[in-house]
């Protein structure tokens, strides 16, 4: 059976594609799923990022390769330092303080298990200062994270396209 190719230069199957991913809207529109893609990310939502993305994507129609690009610029060599500042920046917001010898044995307990171990979330769980501190912070950030992925996305998608369509 031949492939039927259209127009636009794609094929049956790859307009199929690129459409289900909205990947063909508005510089706007992508730079909106990308920096909201960025807040998801950095969010103190861990664990929900990518389902999270997902969902506002499908919800609100946006480009889901967009998204997913920015909810996973947070990698896993960023996770620790950044949120160890996000929560240093809502320690210093709600004004919590914790002595060096409780967060040594919190740090240390996630290094020796992991940063993912129920051991570590249940003893960063009994410490409600330090939760709501890291909660703040990651929100702050990734509010601010967001705003500034807007303009300097959009900037770039703009002259992506205007080299491409060159």
């Amino acid at each position: 059976m031949p492939v039927k190719e259209y127009s636009n230069g794609l094929y049956k199957g790859a307009h199929h594609e690129t459409s289900s991913y909205h990947i063909e809207g508005t510089p706007e529109r992508t730079a909106l799923a990308y920096s909201i893609g960025i807040f998801l990310g950095f969010s103190p939502f861990l664990g929900f990022h990518a389902l999270g993305g997902i969902a506002i994507a499908f919800l609100f129609n946006l480009n889901r390769v967009a998204v997913l690009a920015g909810v996973w610029t947070n990698t896993p060599w960023w996770i620790v330092p950044y949120y160890m500042i996000a929560t240093w920046l809502g320690m210093w917001v709600v004004g919590f303080k914790i002595n060096s010898t409780t967060l040594q044995e919190i740090f240390q307990l996630g290094m020796n298990q992991g940063f993912i171990s129920s051991d570590f979330w249940n003893r960063i769980t009994s410490q409600w200062g330090l939760l709501l501190s890291f909660t703040v912070g990651s929100l702050i950030l990734s509010i601010l994270l967001g705003l500034v992925a807007y303009p300097l996305s959009l900037k770039w998608i703009r002259f992506y396209r205007s080299k491409k369509g060159k």
